[in-house]
């Protein structure tokens, strides 16, 4: 029997074998990959910093149905006024119709639903 068994033989680590040049780069390109990302990170904080100062600059928004007023007895004037005065308050109106959705919280109950 010629061939004889390696037991126990133990294999070199994988950085090992590289050859310098071949580690220069792998090297190089993980700190490239971590700066990329940390300097990813930092401009998406930085753009949702921003998302949430313009939403708190924001104007609340009221949805106003034009006509749920005019079944509850208003005339085009009073909406005019009263969508103004809201206007001046800080708040955004828009009528109902142009709306596609909206939570109902917006929704400025008038009419009958006014109870509620």
């Amino acid at each position: 029997m010629g061939v004889e068994q390696r037991t126990g033989a133990v294999s070199e680590p994988a950085m090992a074998s590289l050859t310098t040049p071949l580690r220069w780069f792998l090297t190089l390109l993980f700190g490239a990959v971590l700066a990329g990302a940390v300097v990813g990170l930092g401009i998406s904080q930085k753009r949702l910093a921003a998302l949430a100062g313009d939403a708190a600059r924001q104007p609340p928004v009221v949805i106003l149905s034009v006509a749920d007023a005019v079944r509850a007895g208003l005339d085009a004037g009073q909406i005019r006024v009263f969508s103004e005065r809201l206007a001046e308050r800080g708040f955004l109106v828009l009528d109902a119709q142009a709306v596609l959705a909206a939570p109902a919280e917006l929704s400025l109950p008038l009419g009958e639903e006014a109870g509620r």
